[in-house]
This record gives C-alpha cells, structure tokens and sequence, in this order.
C-alpha cells in the first residue's frame, strides 16, 4: 500500500503545471572592488514602474527570487553613490556583478554612520543577520540562539525550542545538521539565522519549525584564519578558545575548526512534591557549586567541484564532552509519621563522545533534474559513573551505592533526492531515505547497604523507511504554492536481555501532508495560508533504561514506552511592507512533558519525560523590524493560550500570556556599536502547567581595531532572572519547584582574523534526519 501510495503521488504531481520563475542574484561593488554592504535593491515593471521585488544589500550582496519571465528595471542605490538603473530581460536565473560610481558631491570630510537591519521579515519568518558585531562576538552558539527573537534555550541549556512550535529542525543551507554539529561550528562563520515558522513541505516530516542557517560564503581563492578567546564572568570562570580556518584553491576547498571550552559551570534547582494518598512529603534542594566541564569541539571536510554542478564533499564533526562534579542535595523527606533530614553528596564522572561523518554526491543527470544521494553514519557513547553517599539526621555519611552506566547508539543512514523543473517552471522534488539505529543501555547499581546488584542491559533498535514527493510553482503571478505529501514507516524494538517477552515492539505507518499558498495582494502586501502534519519523536536516550540519582526517594528514569507526538497546525500570515502578523493554532496528540510520577508501594518516585492525553494551543505574533540612522531595532510581540490536558491530572484554569522580545543597537562609529535589549514572559496557565513570569535584560558594546581586531563586552540577564519555575498536579503527586540558571554573565572577547578569504564556497549535506535525537 505504501507503495502504491508513493507511485499515485508521483503520477498525480507531474499532471500539475504552473508559471515559469527565476532568481536574480548579485554583488556590488565600489571602485575599490569592495563589497557594499548597505543599500536597496527594487525591481520594478519596465511598463508601468509598478515595484515588483524589494531586498537590501549585505554581504553577500543581493539575492531576488520567484521573479516571472519578462522585462524590468533594476535600481540600487546606497548612501555616498550614484544611483545604479539599468533595463533586464529576465528568461533564466541571472548573476550580475554591479559596480557603483562615488556621489559626484566633493566634501572636505564626511563620516557617513548607518546601521544595518538587525533582522528582516517575510511571511512571517525573521532572518536575523549574525554578521552584526554584538551577535558574531558571541562564542557559544548556544547563546547565540538565546539572545534571538521567538527562542527558548532550555535551563540546562542543551536544547531550544521556537515559541509556540517546540524543537526546531536546523539545517545549514538546505542541509540538515544536528544540534551536536550546531556546537562545533563558529560563530563566527555565520551569516544569518531564519527562524522559519511554517516550513514547506520539502522538510521532513518532524519539523514544525526550521532554523535555517546560512554560512558566509566568498569564491576568492586563499585561506582565512579566525582566533578567538572569551573570558566569562558567572558565578565562576569559564573560558572558550577556538580556532577555525579555511583555505581553497581550484577545484577543492578544505575547512576545519578546534575549540576547547573549561568551564566551571554552577548548577541548581529546589522541588517541593507531596503524595498526599500515601501521605508522603518531599522538599530538596540540588547543588552543582562547580561542575568542571571540558569541551572539545572540531570538525573537518573535503569539498570537490567536479564541474559547474557537480560536487562531492566529505564531513565529519566530533564532540567530547568531560564533567566532573560533585552533587549536594539537602531533603526533607516524611513518609507517614517519619520524618528525616537527608545530606546527599554525589560524585559523578560523565564522558559524552559524538562523532558523525557523511559522503555527498550531487549529479546533474539533465538539463531539467538534479541527484543526490548521501550516506552518514553517527556514534554516541555515555559513561556515568556515580557514588551515593547519605548523611541521615546529622549522624555520618555512609556510602550506599556505586553506579555504572553506560549508553551507546550507533545510527547508519542512507538517502537518495531528485529534483525536476517541469514545464512551464513547476519544481517537483522526490525522493526516499532509511535510518537504522541501534542502541545499548548497561546499568549496574551496587547497593552496598543490602550487598544487592541491579543489572539492566537493554536493547533498542529503531529503523525508519520515508519516501516523500513535493510540488511548487506558481498558479498565476500572484498565486504561489507548495504541496507534499510524506510517507514514514517507522519500527521501533525495545528489549532487557534477560527477558524473554520484548518491552517495546510497534510498527506504524504515517502520512504527513503539507501545503501553503500565497496570494499578493499588492508589491508590500501578501497573505499565506498554511497546513502541516508532524510528528515529535522522542530523544534516543530518553527511551532508554538510563537513571540519574536525585535524592534517596527520587530517581530520574528513561522512559522506554515513550510514544510519538502527532501534530496538527493551521495558520495564516499577513505581511504588509517589513511587518507581519500571524495566527496560529494546533492541536497534539500524546504530547511530552517531564513530570514526578508515584507508584503505591514503591520506595522511590520516578522523575521522567511522560506522554500526556492532548494539548491545543491559538498563538498571535506581530513582529516590526525598524532601522533609522544609526538605530536598528528587531520588536516580536506574542498573545498565546496553551491547553494541555490528562485524565491523571488536575487542570487549572488557561490564561493568555504575553512574550515580548526586543533588541536595540546604536551604531556610534563605524567600528563601534552599542545594544541594549531583553525579552519577557507574563505568567502561563497551561492547563496543568503554571509557570512563572520572566523579564530578562542584556546590554553589549563591540568595538573593532585595525579591521582585523574584534573586542567586545556584554552583560547578560541583568536582571538575573533566568529562573525556570513550575506547578503541576498529576497522577496523585502536586509538584512545585523551580530550576535556576546561572545566566547572569559579564564576558569579554577578542577575536582575531587573518587572511584574505571570509569563507570559501562549501556545501556539504547531513543524511541523517535524526541526527537531533542523538543525545
């Protein structure tokens, strides 16, 4: 059937036929044969002057696209240089090189001071430039991603999620990465960041959103070096040193890149939860006073241009991550009539180890259709070593357990895409991929207070077979569209070695349909109307056997019997001039959220990540970038209700909530650029979830020397309210608790470039869609 399916999709899909469009593409520059980085570009009817197309200049130069066959005029004009217009016959994709001449008005000295857009807006989607000096200062890509508009970094900052959608997919380019890779790459190497909030249907199928991620690109023959070095002010030192280079030359382009981060990170978080049928009460207290942290980051590739189309490239990205902490927990702890005071000291190694490498092949088979077909293969191995040590009502602290564990995943995927203008310029993509994983969970808990082992040794193997057919074009030339449909066979097998009978055994086959039509209802304003089903699979590690101690009557457990979570949206877009606004709504099925769980008759609760019945939500957003002189601003503003709901637990009222992010900077010289910005949260009620309000403010000042020298200086959470809090009732425990993050940070950084190329022309493709599961 599944077959069947693909094959009327592909037979249906090259009936259709719509309007041929092209893509304008551009460089300017100055006499000097430098890039002008500021300015606009319009593309106007030749009839009639009617604006068809607006962009602006950066460093990459122009780019114009779904522009129809015809004849129009190009006009470009930046401050300080005559105006550029000429007349363009437009029947295929165009690359123009354009030079413009100096303003012909003589001055004795002129300081001409702009800032460029911080972030641009279309459909709804924000493209935030990362070129600008207060964001490509920043080390950590992490924290980059926590200082842009409509994200969330989580409190133990291993993850993000977009507002509204949940985790993101990211890609560099058009090429899928992982968030392990997202880590290895420099900031520094980073054009721009598009948080796109209804992807088409060309994304797979686990994708509400897609943070789009574009590096900086120059086909100049040579090498370029960056060095950098941030020293950060927390509640203790932390360092990041890193280096990155590349270098081309003819035919084949070479990249790598090393950073070590030594950090000491602090970490903490209070929970408070009773079991009032068992009539028990618990409140701890979790400590990480210095985790020392050692990261290494590196990566490295190969990209070979056969000829104009034709490439193959090579990548691998490695991760090591040490950590060695010390754990104090304080609990109170009352079950019945006994009431204990515990001190918990908890020594813990932990290793992470990720490697990924890929092979790409693309192949113009014809005039008309593109190949590529990929092959990846990742590994991630876990060791956690961990010894308990309890100190019971001010007596001694006696040694009760001694914990070995160990996870490993080995993930082996395969792809094969092709892509065919039909005619009158509709684009028709297709194509399959298999993802095979096998995973490996080793426990052994030593109870030396009972001379007891525990020994799990738990198997989970998951293969994943897609197919996938989309369609685009245009209907008329105001009527854009994408549709697709996506098919995925998904079996997932869990088992303990020592049972006979498998824990985990399901076979499910899914379809996925997307589709979003735009209509323009003049050359500023459009609206776009969108459809998606996805689907959220859980982490790898969290379906695992996996536990972390927390304190004597709490663990933290994987969840084997985790399922998927299925994902309806609709929603629709209004775009006037640089300004949008958009509703949103959705509805989910067996959502994931962590929660304390209890089971009468058990000595401990179980901390973990849990399905929950339903959940619907209706969200708002209105965003307005501004620029003025030397002032830029990026402003979002988000209404949203969330419901979520469970038979297990108590629900409480929904309330709409406010988020509101904005961001500030002032160019005062040419080299030196002042921010000031923040964003905020009013308090959620999410049906079961109460969480707190939130107002966080960041201010920063770069300053670049000698156009090679890059300083700078930030001061994060200022308000030093980064604290995550949270109340739920659910299945018969009420949990209150509350996890600080330690954000509040004055960091200084000098980065250092020589060289003569910013980024050599590189284009290498993940083939693993669930390289984000890995971890």
């Amino acid at each position: 059937m599944q077959k069947n399916s693909f094959l009327f999709l592909v037979l249906f899909c090259s009936l259709i036929n719509a309007q041929t469009s092209f893509t304008i593409t551009g460089r300017v520059l100055d006499n000097d044969n430098k890039m002008i980085t500021v300015g606009d570009v319009l593309l106007l009817a030749d009839k009639d002057n009617t604006l068809i197309k607006y962009t602006i200049l950066n460093e990459l130069g122009f780019k114009l696209e779904d522009i129809a066959s015809g004849t129009y005029r190009i006009q470009i004009s930046s401050l300080g240089f005559e105006t550029y217009e000429r007349n363009l016959i437009v029947d295929r994709n165009k690359g123009l090189s354009i030079k413009l001449e100096p303003s012909t008005t003589t001055l004795e000295e002129v300081a001409v001071i702009a800032a460029k857009p911080i972030t641009t807006n279309k459909r709804g989607d924000l493209k935030i430039d990362v070129t600008n000096p207060v964001f490509s200062s920043i080390p950590d890509p992490m924290e980059l991603l926590s200082r842009l508009p409509s994200l969330q970094v989580s409190a133990d900052r291993e993850s993000v999620s977009v507002l509204g959608k949940g985790a993101p997919l990211m890609y560099m380019g058009n090429q899928r990465i992982s968030m392990e890779e997202f880590y290895a790459v420099a900031v520094d190497d980073i054009s721009s960041i598009e948080i796109i909030r209804n992807p088409s249907a060309k994304y797979e199928a686990n994708g509400r959103a897609v943070l789009l991620i574009t590096r900086k690109i120059n086909n100049i023959e040579g090498g370029k070096v960056n060095l950098s070095e941030t020293l950060s002010f927390k509640r203790n030192f932390n360092k990041y040193s890193d280096i990155n280079g590349s270098y081309k030359k003819g035919k084949v382009t070479l990249k790598a890149n090393l950073a070590y981060n030594d950090l000491l990170q602090w970490e903490s978080h209070q929970f408070e939860f009773a079991i009032p049928d068992a009539n028990i009460l618990s409140d701890y207290l979790i400590l990480v006073d210095k985790n020392d942290r050692v990261e290494i980051n590196s990566g490295g590739g190969l990209f070979y241009q056969i000829n104009d189309t034709d490439y193959f490239s090579a990548n691998v990205t490695h991760r090591l991550q040490d950590n060695n902490a010390i754990i104090d927990t304080d609990t109170f702890l009352r079950q019945g009539t006994n009431e204990d005071d515990i001190i918990t000291e908890t020594d813990n190694e932990n290793i992470k180890d990720f490697i990924s490498g890929n092979l790409n092949y693309q192949k113009k088979l014809s005039a008309k259709t593109n190949m590529f077909a990929g092959l990846q293969y990742s590994s991630y191995d876990q060791r956690l070593n961990t010894e308990i040590a309890n100190n019971f009502n001010a007596t001694e602290f006696v040694i009760s357990e001694l914990r070995k564990q160990r996870y490993r995943i080995n993930v082996l995927a395969y792809r094969l895409d092709f892509d065919e203008a039909l005619t009158q310029g509709l684009k028709w993509e297709f194509g399959a991929n298999i993802s095979d994983a096998r995973a490996n969970a080793l426990t052994n808990n030593e109870f030396l207070e009972t001379d007891a082992i525990l020994d799990i040794d738990y198997d989970y193997s998951e293969k994943n077979i897609a197919g996938y057919s989309t369609l685009s074009g245009k209907i008329s030339e105001k009527i854009d569209f994408s549709a697709g449909l996506r098919i995925e066979n998904n079996v997932v097998q869990g088992e303990e070695e020592a049972e006979d009978i498998p824990l985990v055994n399901r076979k499910n086959t899914n379809l996925f349909p997307k589709a979003n039509l735009t209509v323009a209802l003049d050359s500023t304003k459009n609206i776009t109307f969108n459809y998606a089903k996805s689907i959220d699979r859980p982490n790898y590690s969290n379906a695992s056997s996996i536990q972390v101690f927390f304190n004597p009557f709490l663990e933290g457990e994987g969840n084997v019997n985790l399922l998927p979570t299925l994902t309806d949206e609709l929603s629709v877009v209004y775009q006037f001039a640089k300004n949008s606004i958009s509703i949103e709504y959705y509805k989910r099925k067996n959502p994931m959220y962590y929660t304390i769980s209890y089971t009468a008759g058990d000595d401990r609760a179980v901390f973990s990540l849990k399905n929950l019945e339903r959940e619907s939500g209706i969200d708002i957003n209105f965003t307005a970038p501004m620029t003025k002189g030397i002032w830029t601003s990026s402003n979002t503003v988000s209404i949203s209700t969330k419901n979520i709901r469970d038979a297990s637990a108590t629900s409480t009222s929904i309330r709409p909530y406010l988020y509101l992010y904005t961001d500030h900077q002032f160019k005062l010289r040419k080299d030196t650029v002042i921010s000031l910005g923040g964003w905020g949260l009013t308090k959620r009620s999410e049906g079961i979830f109460e969480r707190n309000p939130m107002l966080v403010l960041n201010a920063a000042i770069t300053k670049t020397f000698f156009d090679r020298l890059k300083c700078s200086l930030r001061f994060n959470d200022i308000t030093k309210a980064m604290n995550f809090e949270e109340r739920y009732s659910i299945n018969g425990v009420n949990a209150e608790g509350v996890y600080f993050v330690d954000a509040q940070e004055v960091a200084f950084s000098m980065k250092y470039s020589f060289g003569k190329t910013k980024e050599p022309d590189y284009k290498n493709k993940n083939v693993d869609e669930n390289l984000d599961r890995i971890r």
